[in-house]
C-alpha cells in the first residue's frame, strides 16, 4: 500500500470520526432539550394540581360549611390567605369585606382588625356614674361582654369600677371584655391626651375600641391619626367612627388616614336602617353598630307599638325589643341598646333562642323610612 494510500485512508477515519462524533454530540443536546421540556411540563403539571388542590379544598370547605350555616364567602376568604401562605392583606379587599359576617352562635364578628367583637352590648348614654357602674356589673354578670361609653358621657368612671366589680366577683376577665369609647370633638385637637385620659377614667390598660364621636372635616383626621399611632403604642386595639352619615365624608378621612375604620356607629333602627352606608362599608370591611337601636328615649315605643314589630313579637313569644334587637343581629348590625333597669338588661340579652325567618325580616326590611329620630 502506497503512502498517499495510506494517508487517503486515515483521512477518511479521522471524517467519519468527526461525523461520529457531531452526531453524538446532536444526539446529547436533543437529548437535553427532550428532559428540559419534560421537566417545564411536570412543573406546569405540579402547578396544576396545586390549583385542583385549592379547588378541592374549597369545595370541601363549602359541604362542610352548609352543615354549620357558614358562608360561602368566609371558605373563599380562607382559600385566598391558605394560597397566600397565610399572611393576611393589612386591608381588606372588596371580596374580604364580604366576609364580616356575624356568627349568631357565638354572638361575634371579626372585625377588619383582626380582632374579634361581640355583637350585642349594653350602651350608657345619659347614664349617671353609679347609674353605669351598675348598669355594666349587671351587664357584665349576665352574659355581656361589649360595654359602649364615651367622654362625653360624663360615665367613664363608673363604667371602670363596673367592669372591676364584674371582673373581682369571678363573672369575667379583662380579656374576655370588649370596652368602646369615643373621642369628643372639643379634643380632636390632642388627640393623644385624650386617649391616655380615657385609659385612665377607666383604669384599662388598653381600650379594644375607640372612635371619633363625631365628623370633623377641620380637625378629624388629625384626631383620627393620633388614634392610629395609640395602636402602634399598643393603647388601643381597633379604631373607628361614628356619626359619619354619607360615603363621601366617609371617604374622605379613609383617603386621609391609614388604617381603615374597623367600625362605624351610627344611629340605625327599623325606621332608619343605613342602607347606603353599609352597602358603602362593605369594600371596606367596616361593620355597622347602632346607636340608638330601639329608638332611642321619647321613640322606643313608637317602635314597639309598630304593628309589623309588635305582631312579630306576639308569634314568637317575645317583646318588641327582643324582636328590634334579634333584626339588627340578622342585618348585621352590632347593637348596644342602653337601659338602667336591671330587668330590661336581661331581657335585651336573651335574644339568642329565636330567629326571625326570612319573610319576617323582609317585613322588618320593608318598614326603613330613611327617617333618623336623633339631629345630631
Amino acid at each position: 500500500m502506497t503512502v498517499v494510500k495510506k494517508k487517503r485512508i486515515g483521512k477518511e477515519i479521522e471524517r467519519r470520526i468527526l461525523k461520529t462524533k457531531r452526531i453524538s454530540l446532536f444526539l446529547l443536546i436533543s437529548c437535553m432539550l427532550f428532559l428540559l421540556c419534560f421537566a417545564v411540563s411536570a412543573c406546569g403539571r405540579a402547578d396544576d394540581d396545586r390549583t385542583n388542590h385549592v379547588v378541592e379544598n374549597t369545595a370541601d370547605g363549602v359541604q362542610n360549611d352548609s352543615q354549620t350555616n357558614e358562608p360561602e364567602e368566609n371558605v373563599k376568604n380562607e382559600t385566598v390567605q391558605e394560597v397566600d401562605d397565610g399572611i393576611p392583606n393589612e386591608q381588606p379587599n372588596s371580596e374580604a369585606s364580604e366576609g364580616q359576617l356575624f356568627d349568631l352562635e357565638s354572638g361575634t364578628v371579626m372585625l377588619n382588625s383582626g380582632y374579634e367583637m361581640p355583637i350585642l352590648g349594653i350602651g350608657t348614654f345619659r347614664l349617671s356614674q353609679s347609674e353605669a357602674e351598675d348598669s355594666v356589673y349587671w351587664a357584665l354578670r349576665d352574659g355581656y361582654r361589649l360595654i359602649d361609653t364615651a367622654r362625653i358621657y360624663g360615665n367613664e368612671e363608673g363604667v371602670g369600677r363596673g367592669i372591676q366589680r364584674a371582673i373581682d366577683e369571678g363573672f369575667v376577665t379583662r380579656e374576655e371584655i370588649f370596652v368602646t369609647t369615643k373621642m369628643w370633638t372639643d379634643d380632636y385637637g390632642d388627640g393623644a391626651a385624650a386617649i391616655d385620659a380615657s385609659l385612665d377614667r377607666l383604669g384599662l390598660d388598653y381600650i379594644d375600641l375607640m372612635i371619633l364621636h363625631h365628623s370633623a372635616p377641620e380637625s378629624d383626621v388629625e384626631a383620627y391619626q393620633a388614634m392610629e399611632q395609640a395602636v402602634e403604642d399598643g393603647k388601643l386595639r381597633s379604631i373607628g367612627l361614628s356619626n359619619y352619615y354619607t360615603p363621601e365624608d366617609f371617604d374622605r378621612l379613609v383617603n386621609a388616614t391609614s388604617i381603615t375604620p374597623a367600625l362605624l356607629q351610627n344611629e340605625t333602627h327599623p325606621y332608619h336602617q343605613s342602607v347606603e352606608m353599609k352597602e358603602h362599608l362593605q369594600q371596606y370591611g367596616t361593620v355597622m353598630e347602632s346607636w340608638f337601636p330601639l329608638g332611642g328615649r321619647g321613640n322606643t315605643q313608637t317602635l314597639f307599638d309598630d304593628e309589623t314589630i309588635s305582631g312579630i313579637a306576639t308569634d314568637h313569644g317575645k317583646t318588641s325589643a327582643q324582636v328590634i334587637l334579634r333584626w339588627h343581629l340578622q342585618a348585621g348590625n352590632i347593637a348596644i341598646p342602653g337601659s338602667s333597669s336591671e330587668a330590661h338588661i336581661q331581657e335585651n340579652y336573651e335574644i339568642f333562642d329565636f330567629e326571625l325567618t326570612d319573610e319576617e325580616m323582609e317585613r322588618m326590611s320593608a318598614l326603613d323610612r330613611n327617617e333618623r329620630f336623633a339631629s345630631y
